[in-house]
């Protein structure tokens, strides 16, 4: 094609018919610039827009212009076509085979191929008064030539010639391969092939020529516009489901026959897309005159707007959420820069700090107490999850399920696709609206003519006729019966495979792994007030022992050991309470950690950073005084609840969980348990209920203890409730939000082959988002009440609910789809279309239903739908929970009433005030989700059985669903990885029961499978060829039925996986043994159990600086002091900053510091205080001191208060020694004081007595010795004992008696010092006492060791041990044991995520080792919240900050204030510290 001028192009696409480009150097040239092409070098095939209609040929170039050029066009010039290639004896019939380009090309040069003038190819008088659009382009060019009929002519010249340039350039490019798909075209054959009668059948047409409201099928490879529509429906529109199916239409209908098509171009009698979506009918591509329902018309006609944008106006509604966003911001950044920063800013940052360090510390870790330099360790995203022991046997069942679902899914890909392709309908079932990639798929690339291709969206459709087709199809139906029942006998058989590894797998992971179960039987049927734990554990270790007495048993097993029991009491009416009381207990837990952490670097040097530092003020009380209030009600409670003539005493649920020594004892018990119950019946509820003995699968974090006392049968009724509920809400949403959103949203745009999007679907989006988060919260609490004993119970309810819920909105979208579809064919296609092979048109609507099928499942249900979780489930709530949690409680930038509002939306702050934000609460606003297989299994139900249905339809979609099916496995297996080792919190499933639930759901993708078999064996005729439509449908669903019944069958009788079977263990690891490498026992993971140890046993509750002990701790308060001398006199030295140091006599390890004091003379310190190792008989002394810089801090005055004065409580002044004004020699004329007040214990508690009588027999060597005796308990440094000094006596006598809280394990080093001496090092003599002396009691002359040497000298010392470490000794074997993890004295609640709290404070700095992992996607939001609070910093670093109206009273201490108020003394507080 070599036109004169560029113009003419635009001409030749106006004919909506045959058109080609040829290979000429100016040609190529002009087209690459027409699509901007590179000109050289350029290797890729580069496609034409398509000229008009999809009726288009395009020789596609590749456009090597230059030099390559030239040689195509001498190539061209030389040889276009090979004349002896069909010609010749015995070859065919030239005149039929060639085209009429290559018998005018081999006439003309070759002098061969020429027709007779009485048998010319075309006969030019057929037709002539629809040439233009009735006529193939071969035929125009031969009549033009021959005839001059059927010329193309124009305002400025004929366009014959160019036209009969085309043809040669046509020509040129054509091959034999390229001829075959262009005979139609060049013969009276092209035309209507079929027509679609009433029946739904294809018949013969009467003429090549369409008729009015019928579908009709074409044979034409390459346009149609050898055909021409009748009168009154003059315009031919392509079915937009099927390539070769077309009707005549009216202008009017263009639209309702194919929604994609709304302009009728009258030039081309063609129905053409309009760019005016939602127009039914457009007057030019851009110009719509009339909209499809659902849709109104704009003024100029450009638009078709959706009647809800304009009624609802939902671009202006999210414009105003983003306005309104933006100016809360301003005005936050305007509030936080006048008014300055939270009172309590630091307090409520240390909270908000602690909380981020928890939600890295509460994921999945390998916990390692004994490792010497790690304690906890991310696992590898690379670990062995299929054998590791993580979070229990579930874990690795549950990947070992995605591998299968990967396996069957490339199964179904191989077997699917191969019967597709195999029966040849492939190519037949392409649809007319392709893309380009697609039409350059099935090209026609001319052998030795490249780069010339030839492109039609017809060219499948005159490879055959529609009955050839519908055989095809037929045969397809056959095959694909004989297929899919090979795939479900092959699933079948490897699903019931697969669940008979699993359980293999599950026996094997319990054989290899010692967990808590191995050492735990149940026993059940026990009267309800055996709640005494020492008592119980003894009865049944000697029932224990009786039953196995016999001879058959060995002598190990003759000697069960009982370590201990866990009573499962009901407090299902106390279940709140409990929660409460064991909710403090955990924050007191992390508050006394904090205080060791601290204690224990200040000895060591290793400080603990400040922005780690929590108190009192960052708990739920928000001071010590409300805690010790606290403390001391929970204590009252534990006594209602715990003594046995109370009226509130908790009893038990009649279980409890028994705890043995060794494995082979639990062996041996379980052998004997028919003796154990008998000789446990005296001891049974009722003779009606007797004892029973039960194997434990479960271990104990996986325990529901709070619904132990809910009856099996009281459960069933509430599941059944529950249901229903469930059901109810499912149904609700279903029919008031979704219905609503497909029939008034997305059915308009799907009425026009569209879909909607904009400002409606983000509004649409976000209320469907949050009615998903409600439906699923609803879900779990409903869930959480019901009362099952064990969190599988639980799980495997919440799989039922959500593969339900997920079921339903599933398949509620398909069926919505199949609506839409069926409804947009005017055919009277329906469900009943799928039972029978009845036509093309109807094969086209299977396929439309396919595509929107797999639509859906790609990318959105595959892949989106995952990432989406973490954003919404991670990022977001991550974002905004900081957001909201800076606002509030640290920037505090907008009033106080928005922020009221605002903490309504922060997580577990409901009921908070807005100055303190406690750091419990914190924790819980930023824990993760957790590991939630159950929620992931029911994706592992429904998405399988929603690719399972595509094998009810004919479509190419179908082997493309399970091969994104297969890739789908293999990114949710690497997904998951990921979301279980560095995005969930941690949890624990411990049995492989949800595995067997989900086994048994398996059922149903298999069923499906079922019944899409029984349906092929329909449409091919296999089964019950004469039926009706109804009995057919039935028989479909029957056949689903069957299915699952036979499943349930053969998996439940097959493999019996109820039955569970504790693996043979020949490990002899003790209960000990395995607690040490364990986090949880059967004991700290039962709150009551853990709450009685804190709050009633008193051989339990006792630890060191523990604010939990506030009843047995001294507390004391230093208010003021007046009448100080100033220090520092000298001028330019400023005023005295005086402070105070209290400490109990004699115990260094116990000094408390007030801060310094700006007021030299009259400091008020309002100090309070506790010491948790007082001892009756203690005195305090009192030390005020001048804080200077450079030197020793001068000593402004001491005094001692004595013992008895301490016991009886004292509140007032005291005169302090050394504190005159003109002080000399100690002496002053003027008088100062402190005013303290100290409240004595409440409780006394029972300590080890020691008393350090004197020496005897002193050291010969020591010269005027002024001696005194240090106490040290070995690895407590802050316990250590210093007597007074005696000065210059050799025979020196202290009477130096107290109180220790000592353990049973414990030593005592005493060590003599001599002032002068120890200033060199030099020790007098030590003497060591073992635990074992030390519970036998000491009242004797010890004596002194000096360089390893005993020497003459003795100290006279007095231990009276604790009594009730000699019970707990007695008692640790066979009463209650009270530890797990390092701490052999205190039972520590255990719960999921708060590992850390079992780790010696000396090594949380291991914890904190390496907290921050990169794979984590917390450390980059963090640093990204850190720029934006430094930003909102640096923007707010001009204005002065309020520092608050001076002499505003701290938290809890406003009567204080008022009442120095009213006597005259001046309020004064310590200043807010300044960040």
């Amino acid at each position: 094609l070599k036109p004169a001028r560029h113009e003419d192009l635009p001409k030749l696409e106006s004919h909506g018919a045959l058109r080609c480009l040829c290979c000429a150097k100016e040609c190529r040239a002009m087209v690459c610039k027409r699509d901007r092409m590179t000109a050289v070098g350029q290797k890729r095939l580069q496609t034409l827009p398509r000229l008009g209609f999809g009726a288009t040929v395009a020789a596609l170039l590749l456009p090597v212009c230059a030099g390559a050029a030239e040689k195509l066009d001498d190539a061209t010039e030389e040889e276009a076509f090979d004349c002896e290639a069909g010609y010749g004896k015995g070859i065919g019939d030239w005149e039929t085979a060639w085209s009429a380009n290559k018998a005018a090309w081999c006439c003309e040069h070759k002098g061969i191929g020429c027709h007779s003038p009485s048998s010319p190819p075309f006969d030019c008088v057929a037709g002539l008064p629809n040439w233009k659009l009735g006529w193939s382009l071969g035929k125009k060019l031969w009549c033009c030539k021959h005839k001059e009929l059927g010329c193309e002519e124009s305002e400025d010249e004929p366009t014959s010639r160019p036209i009969e340039k085309a043809s040669a350039a046509a020509s040129a490019a054509a091959s034999p391969a390229a001829e075959a798909a262009l005979a139609a075209e060049t013969s009276e054959t092209c035309g209507v092939a079929a027509v679609l009668n009433e029946q739904g059948f294809f018949r013969p047409p009467e003429s090549l020529q369409p008729v009015c409201n019928h579908h009709m099928a074409t044979n034409c490879s390459v346009s149609y516009s050898s055909m021409q529509c009748p009168s009154g429906c003059d315009y031919l529109v392509p079915n937009h489901r099927f390539v070769c199916v077309f009707e005549c239409v009216p202008k009017e209908q263009c639209s309702t026959s194919n929604p994609n098509r709304a302009f009728a171009d009258p030039e081309t009698g063609l129905c053409l897309p309009c760019s005016v979506e939602g127009c039914a009918l457009c007057e030019s591509r851009g110009t719509c005159t009339q909209c499809h329902d659902g849709f109104e018309l704009n003024e100029d006609g450009s638009a078709c707007v959706f009647y809800l944008d304009k009624a609802w106006h939902f671009d202006r509604i999210v414009m105003g959420v983003v306005y309104a966003v933006v100016a809360l911001l301003l005005l936050a950044l305007l509030w936080r820069c006048v008014k300055g920063a939270h009172q309590n800013r630091e307090g409520n940052l240390k909270s908000i700090m602690r909380a981020r360090r928890h939600r890295h510390l509460c994921k999945v870790h390998n916990w390692q107490l004994g490792n010497a330099k790690m304690v906890r360790e991310m696992y590898p995203l690379t670990v062995d999850v299929h054998n590791v022991h993580i979070l229990g046997v579930g874990l690795p069942l549950f990947y070992n399920s995605i591998c299968f679902l990967a396996v069957i899914a490339i199964l179904f890909t191989g077997v699917t696709y191969i019967t597709f392709t195999g029966a040849g309908v492939g190519v037949g079932l392409a649809s007319a609206d392709r893309s380009d990639a697609a039409l350059v798929a099935g090209a026609v690339r001319p052998e030795g003519q490249a780069p010339a291709v030839v492109l039609s969206p017809l060219a499948p459709c005159g490879q055959g006729s529609a009955y050839r087709m519908m055989d095809d199809l037929r045969e397809f139906a056959s095959s694909n019966y004989y297929a899919i029942g090979l795939l479900y006998i092959l699933t079948f058989v490897i699903s019931l495979v697969h669940g008979k590894l699993q359980l293999i797998a599950a026996r094997r992971y319990d054989a290899e792994n010692k967990t808590m179960s191995d050492y735990a039987l149940r026993l059940s049927g026990l009267k309800k007030d055996l709640t005494n734990e020492a008592e119980l554990t003894s009865k049944i270790e000697e029932s224990c022992r009786a039953a196995c007495s016999q001879p058959a048993f060995t002598e190990e097993s003759k000697a069960v050991e009982v370590v201990g029991v866990s009573i499962c009491y009901d407090y299902s009416k106390e279940w709140s309470e409990v929660d409460a009381m064991r909710d403090r207990f955990l924050e007191r837990m992390d508050l006394d950690l904090q205080k060791k952490m601290v204690s224990d670097s200040h000895a060591s040097g290793n400080e603990v950073p400040e922005e780690e530092h929590i108190s009192a003020a960052n708990t739920i009380a928000g001071d010590e005084d409300e805690l010790r209030r606290q403390v001391d009600v929970d204590r009252r409670q534990a006594r209602a609840w715990f003594d046995a003539d109370s009226k509130e005493r908790l009893q038990s649920t009649g279980e409890v969980f028994v705890v043995f020594r060794h494995i082979r004892d639990v062996d041996a018990v379980w052998a004997a348990r028919d003796q154990v119950c008998r000789h446990l019946q005296p001891l049974a509820e009722s003779i009606v209920d007797p004892v029973e003995l039960f194997q434990v699968f479960s271990e104990p974090p996986s325990i529901n203890w709070w619904h132990l006392a809910v009856h099996p049968a009281e459960r069933n009724k509430r599941v059944l409730k529950a249901m229903f509920k469930i059901s109810a809400i499912i149904t609700f949403v279903q029919l008031l939000i979704v219905l609503p959103y497909s029939r008034f949203i997305l059915w308009p745009y799907s009425t026009i082959g569209s879909s909607a999007g904009g400002a409606k679907m983000q509004v649409a989006g976000a209320i469907l988002g949050i009615v998903n988060t409600f439906m699923g919260i609803q879900i779990w609490l409903t869930v959480f009440g019901l009362g099952f004993h064990r969190k599988d119970g639980m799980d495997m309810m919440v799989l039922c609910s959500n593969t339900a819920l997920g079921m339903i909105n599933t398949f509620f979208n398909i069926i919505t789809s199949c609506i839409m579809v069926f409804s947009s064919s005017d055919d009277g296609f329906g469900p009943w279309t799928l039972v029978k092979m009845e036509s093309v048109v109807a094969i086209g609507v299977e396929g439309s239903l396919a595509a929107n099928i797999y639509n859906m499942m790609m990318p959105g249900t595959f892949f989106v739908g995952y990432l989406m979780c973490i954003v919404m489930a991670g990022l977001f709530p991550f974002a905004w929970n900081s957001f909201l949690m800076k606002v509030i409680y640290v920037w505090r930038c907008l009033p106080d009433s928005i922020l009221k509002v605002l903490q309504v939306f922060l997580p577990w702050a409901g009921d908070l005030t807005l100055d303190n934000y406690p750091f419990a609460r914190a924790e819980k606003g930023f824990e993760p989700m957790e590991v939630g297989i159950s929620g992931d299994y029911s994706a592992m139900i429904v998405n399988p059985s929603v690719c399972f249905c595509m094998l009810f339809f004919v479509s190419p979609y179908v082997w493309k669903t399970f091969f994104m099916m297969f890739l789908s496995m293999c990114f949710y297996y690497c997904f998951c990885r990921y979301q279980h080792l560095r995005f969930c919190k941690a949890a624990y499933y411990t049995t492989n029961r949800l595995d067997t639930m989900v086994n048994f759901l398996w059922g149903i993708p298999l069923s499906v499978i079922a019944a899409a078999w029984c349906l092929w064996g329909i449409r091919s005729g296999h089964i019950v060829p004469e039926a009706s439509t109804t009995l057919k449908l039935i028989l479909v669903a029957s056949a689903f039925k069957v299915s699952l019944v036979a499943w349930m069958l053969a998996y439940r009788f097959l493999l019996n996986p109820w039955q569970q079977h504790d693996a043979a263990e020949s490990d002899k690891s003790t209960f000990e043994d395995v607690k040490a490498d364990m986090l949880y026992t059967w004991f700290n993971c039962n709150p009551v159990y853990a709450l009685k140890c804190e709050y009633y046993y008193k051989d339990a509750c006792r630890t060191a600086d523990s604010i939990a002990q506030d009843p047995d701790a001294l507390q004391v308060s230093i208010i003021s002091a007046r009448g100080l001398r100033d220090a520092d006199w000298l001028p330019f030295a400023g005023s005295s900053e005086p402070y105070c140091v209290v400490e109990i006599v004699g115990k260094p390890g116990s000094k408390h510091q007030t801060h310094g004091h700006k007021h030299g003379k009259n400091p008020v310190w309002n100090f309070t205080t506790e010491f948790a190792h007082f001892t009756d008989g203690d005195s305090l002394l009192f030390t005020v001191l001048d804080k200077d810089f450079g030197k020793k801090d001068d000593v402004l005055g001491q005094v001692t208060l004595s013992g008895d004065r301490v016991a009886g409580g004292f509140t007032g002044s005291l005169e302090l020694e050394m504190g005159g004004g003109d002080a000399e020699k100690g002496r002053s004329s003027a008088k100062a004081y402190i005013e303290i007040a100290v409240c004595p214990p409440r409780v006394a508690q029972p300590q080890t007595k020691v008393c350090i009588k004197g020496i005897v027999d002193w050291i010969p060597e020591a010269h005027r010795p002024d001696p005194y005796v240090i106490c040290d308990v070995v690895g407590k440094p802050h316990m250590q004992l210093k007597t007074p000094m005696q000065s210059h006596m050799k025979q020196p006598v202290w009477n130096f008696a107290t109180g220790l809280d000592m353990e049973p394990n414990d030593t005592l080093v005493f060590t003599v010092l001599d002032a002068e001496a120890a200033k060199h090092g030099v020790c007098l003599g030590r003497v060591m006492l073992t635990a074992a002396q030390i519970r036998a009691g000491v009242n004797d002359k010890l004596p002194l060791e000096q360089n390893g040497k005993t020497i003459k000298a003795c100290l006279e010392l007095s231990i009276e041990p604790n009594s009730d470490d000699l019970l707990l000794e007695s008692r640790a074997r066979g009463g209650h044991p009270l530890a797990c993890g390092e701490d052999p004295r205190q039972v520590r609640y255990f719960q999921t995520g708060k590992e850390y709290l079992f780790v010696r404070p000396e090594r949380q700095c291991l914890v904190q080792k390496g907290l921050i992992d990169v794979l984590e996607f917390e450390t980059y939001m963090e640093y990204v919240l850190r720029g934006f609070g430094s930003l909102i910093g640096l923007c707010c670093s001009s204005v002065k900050r309020s520092k608050g109206a001076p002499g505003l009273p701290a938290r809890g201490k406003s009567r204080e204030v008022l009442l120095q108020a009213e006597r005259g003394e001046p309020m004064l507080v310590k200043p807010a510290h300044e960040p």
